[in-house]
């Protein structure tokens, strides 16, 4: 009976033998984390690692579909020469509209009456202010010149400081989440709601949140939970709303 299950095992047409296919995704910029694999003939869904690799069930003729937020979907059916080695697929980046930062710039209409009584009103206070700046040149008349002088000192604004912002890296989550006694996959999953094979996305869209590297700090610890919890909201969101097209 053995012997029987080996040679119909045999007989089997090499096409529907499951087997696992290994492989590994990139985009023009770097590995991309949390792709999701789907072999559409065997409905089995995967995703990739922090290092783009990835590992399905599949076989010949089979059909895997590519898909990320933050890419254009793709398609591959498989042949013999794809479980001979790695696969390597690349993912051309896309504008995701659930996730696009929209930067509204403030466009002010230039208004030339409320500007010239602006600047007569800085003008009066000035002389109200500082009478002896304003007296007559010997001419008799005012010193043109130097009301010009004054007034551009009017608008002269002072130059603030500049400090330069150091922002939390994916590298630097990624490392958080693996040391930390409160930050950790515990709480990733469990209160923050981050699905498991979701962790390399979230730190990818932490990332874009630009948070402020002094939140490492121990005296920060409750304010960069708080930046969290605010960021798992807005990015499960994106989520359900991206399974849903599905």
């Amino acid at each position: 009976m053995q012997k029987l299950k080996i040679i119909i095992l045999f007989l089997l047409p090499y096409s529907v033998i499951a087997q696992n296919i290994e492989g590994k995704i990139y985009d023009e910029e770097s590995t991309v984390k949390g792709a999701k694999i789907i072999n559409l003939n065997k409905n089995t869904i995967t995703h990739t690692d922090d290092k783009g690799d990835f590992k399905i069930k599949a076989s010949i003729n089979d059909t895997l579909f590519f898909s990320s937020f933050f890419h254009k979907e793709k398609k591959l059916k498989l042949i013999k020469n794809h479980f001979n080695n790695t696969i390597i697929i690349e993912l051309k980046k896309a504008v995701n509209s659930l996730d696009e930062v929209i930067l509204i710039k403030e466009n002010k209409t230039f208004n030339k009456g409320a500007y010239t009584a602006d600047l007569g009103t800085q003008i009066k206070n000035d002389i109200k202010n500082n009478p002896h700046l304003y007296q007559a040149a010997p001419s008799g008349n005012l010193d043109v010149l130097k009301v010009i002088g004054l007034v551009s000192k009017l608008f002269k604004k002072k130059k603030t400081k500049e400090t330069s912002l150091i922002l939390v890296t994916y590298k630097q989550f990624d490392s958080l989440f693996s040391n930390d006694k409160l930050f950790n996959d515990e709480l990733l999953i469990n209160d923050l709601k981050i699905p498991k094979q979701y962790k390399p996305l979230f730190f990818d869209y932490c990332e874009t949140k630009n948070i402020n590297k002094d939140l490492l700090q121990e005296k920060n610890r409750m304010i960069l939970l708080d930046t969290f919890f605010n960021s798992s909201k807005s990015f499960l969101k994106i989520i359900s709303n991206y399974e849903k097209t599905e």
